[in-house]
């Protein structure tokens, strides 16, 4: 079971909001744009769990593994590491997504895990796959909250506007950070049409709310990388002329 999903990155924007300012001055914004409409359709939970062996063996092998849950859906994941890393460059990727239920276990469906991991990768695994999903347990947990919005054009072009707050939780280095951010989607069938006005939205974004920064990664390694350890700084040593002082 499971299947495969094609994922289109050319028409998902996203964006960290830096500093102490908050999502006003881009609803402000987004509001004064001539021949545009903006609604609130409402609010959103997302949950996703990322899973590895204590020794990092999925990551190490390429494999990001992860357990999402958003409203009554919930699904084991799996990427490529490879893809993840290249995401601005790819017009679209693939993902390999099984349904399960709110509270299966990654045991309950490591049969289907496996298979949907042998499926998206063409080459063969050294690792025993079976016994190390028997050992992955949880890594990272990012849970996201979100206002979303429509915007419509004059010419039919629609996007939604996803306002989020994330909480991240690295369950390996005990850090936590938060964040805030937005997410711009472009929800048209035919979103070749729509795809320069949609950039030029976007431009228009960057140019009047310079507190919104582009995410340049992908979530699972802006989320690792903000959850480091913290390593200290090696104290300086005095020099011999300032210990005789």
């Amino acid at each position: 079971m499971g299947y495969f999903v094609k994922i289109n990155t050319e028409i998902t924007k996203k964006y960290e909001l830096v500093g102490e300012s908050n999502f006003k001055n881009l609803l402000g914004f987004v509001g004064s744009l001539r021949f545009h409409k903006i609604s609130f359709l409402g609010k959103d939970i997302a949950k996703e769990v990322y899973y590895d062996t204590p020794e990092h063996l999925l990551n190490k092998s390429g494999i990001v593994l992860s357990k999402f849950e958003e409203g009554t859906n919930a699904f084991f994941k799996v990427e490529n590491t490879a893809f993840m890393s290249k995401v601005l460059d790819k017009i679209g990727k693939e993902v390999f997504v099984h349904k399960i239920g709110y509270n299966d276990t990654l045991i309950d469906h490591a049969f289907y895990v496996k298979d949907g991991i042998t499926a998206l990768y063409t080459t063969s695994f050294s690792i025993d796959l079976e016994n190390v999903l028997s050992n992955a347990v949880p890594k990272l947990e990012i849970v996201t909250s979100a206002k979303v919005y429509n915007i419509a054009s004059g010419t039919g072009m629609r996007v939604d506007l996803a306002l989020e707050e994330k909480r991240i939780r690295n369950l390996e280095t005990k850090r936590t950070s938060k964040s805030k951010g937005i997410t711009i989607r472009l929800k048209n069938d035919n979103y070749a049409v729509f795809l320069t006005e949609f950039n030029e939205l976007n431009k228009l974004l960057q140019r009047n709310c310079k507190e919104y920064l582009e995410i340049k990664e992908n979530q699972f390694d802006y989320a690792s990388n903000v959850t480091k350890p913290i390593i200290p700084k090696p104290k300086e040593k005095k020099s011999k002329d300032k210990a005789k002082k």
